[in-house]
């Protein structure tokens, strides 16, 4: 049975002001110049995306927007971590490689900081250059992701929360009730453990664990917002020393201790390798975002897609995971990647995607309020979702600042030695915090 309340409650929310993949890269290059030329009139834009499903299947509809625009795309794809260092790499240079990228929070900051992308005010605010139609699908929340002094940088892609994955057939074989799953990171750590059975390579959850690309830390914020963590202090603005509180020792104590019940060489797993442990029945449970669902529910992909479960998390608050669109600043074609960027956040692509069943955090309200957006979605993943998206969850679950890549490597670090025993939780919140401190210091964040 599916749900059309998924749609109503997701505008809701995004109305209100709401709201990572395999190894190796994927890259198609059709023999034209690159972009700031032009091969025979033809441009060519040069677009790099992170791997997920949602942008593999993106793919597909690159030739049909070569056709009608007539502008080619030469793209990258490659696995979020090392997608991260060659994006910023080629948007940083003195020569931009790029003229369209993705980001996440994770590293919007940076992007920003450095001037590598451009305000979109001047497009929005141009009837010749914006369609009405996509213009009216968006929500003024949705177009404010990335916001400086009052200008807007991006345009989303997908939103995601974070829930529990759980396989329903494991449960019962363990003698777990599967139609009451954890709600609470204790009643995960519990379950965890009473599923775990190595001798049988079963293990009781999977999840982001490695350094590579602070892949951890991803997971640290997921777990932390859970505990209560969030940099707001009391006026609304950005505490930092938040980091180094109560609830960062809880969720570092969590991080290490579902170690004990996960698979072996589990600190070498990023999302793919979490995922691919829950697909194929290794692992009992997962945490991650909802936007990754189409891979476990996918029955050509996933060997547990009919046992499934989803759950959200009762305790403290969801994160919103967006995924976003930017336009170099230095890019020689604006007009082209304009349209690009209207295109792939667009309501024909966002529908098919949606049908498909790849799209799982559409971020359009005519996509959401569409009449048959409810025979696509999986009932409990709709409920799941709704109800952390109207438990009052947070975007910026890394501050927006230039540093923050640099907080995210001294995060990685320190909750990699709580995991492998090297240090307990507290010590390694303190020593976090320390270096935060004087990062920030340094770098005339704070006094």
């Amino acid at each position: 049975m599916k749900k059309r309340a998924f749609a109503i409650l997701l505008i809701t929310v995004l109305s209100a002001g709401m709201l990572s993949g395999c190894r190796g890269s994927d890259s198609k290059d059709d023999g034209t110049e690159k972009a700031g030329k032009k091969d025979d009139e033809t441009v060519t834009l040069n677009v790099i995306l992170s791997e997920n499903e949602q942008t593999k299947d993106m793919l597909n509809y690159f030739d049909q927007f070569e056709e009608e625009s007539g502008i080619k795309i030469n793209y990258e794809i490659m696995a979020e971590s090392s997608y991260m260092d060659k994006m910023m790499l080629g948007l940083s240079s003195n020569n931009q490689q790029y003229d369209v990228v993705m980001a996440s929070p994770a590293t919007i900051g940076t992007i920003l900081d450095g001037g590598w992308v451009q305000s979109l005010e001047p497009y929005l605010a141009d009837e010749s250059l914006t369609e009405s139609a996509w213009r009216e699908g968006l929500s003024d929340s949705m177009l404010s992701l990335a916001v400086v002094d009052g200008e807007r940088y991006a345009v989303p892609y997908n939103m995601g929360v974070n829930i529990l994955y759980y396989n329903k057939a494991m449960f019962k074989e363990a003698g777990l009730d599967p139609e009451e799953p954890p709600t609470t990171l204790e009643e995960v750590l519990k379950a965890a453990k009473t599923l775990n059975a190595p001798e049988e390579n079963k293990y009781g959850i999977s999840f982001r664990a490695s350094r590579e690309g602070n892949a951890n830390t991803f997971l640290w914020a997921m777990l932390w917002m859970i505990c209560g963590g969030s940099w707001e202090d009391a006026e609304g603005g950005i505490d930092y020393s938040r980091i180094g509180g109560k609830e960062a020792v809880k969720a570092a104590e969590f991080f290490s201790e579902f170690h004990e019940y996960a698979p072996s060489g589990i600190s070498s797993y990023g999302y793919e390798e979490a995922q691919l442990a829950f697909q194929q029945g290794i692992s009992a449970m997962w945490i991650d975002t909802s936007i990754l669902a189409n891979g476990v529910l996918n029955s050509g992909e996933s060997q547990v897609a009919d046992d499934v479960g989803f759950a959200a998390f009762t305790e403290g608050h969801a994160i919103g995971s967006p995924w976003m669109f930017l336009m170099a600043s230095r890019t020689e074609h604006p007009k082209e990647a304009w349209k690009f960027l209207q295109f792939v956040s667009g309501y024909e692509l966002q529908m098919e995607q949606v049908k498909s069943g790849v799209q799982t955090g559409p971020v359009r309200t005519d996509v959401l309020d569409d009449p048959e957006i409810g025979e696509y979605f999986d009932e409990e993943l709709a409920e799941a979702v709704n109800y952390a998206l109207e438990h009052d969850p947070i975007s910026n679950y890394f501050p927006a600042i230039n540093e923050m890549t640099e907080i995210r490597s001294l995060l990685a670090i320190q909750i990699a030695d709580v995991a492998l025993g090297e240090k307990d939780a507290q010590s390694a919140v303190d020593q976090l915090w320390k270096d935060v401190e004087e990062l920030l210091k340094r770098e005339g964040v704070i006094e």
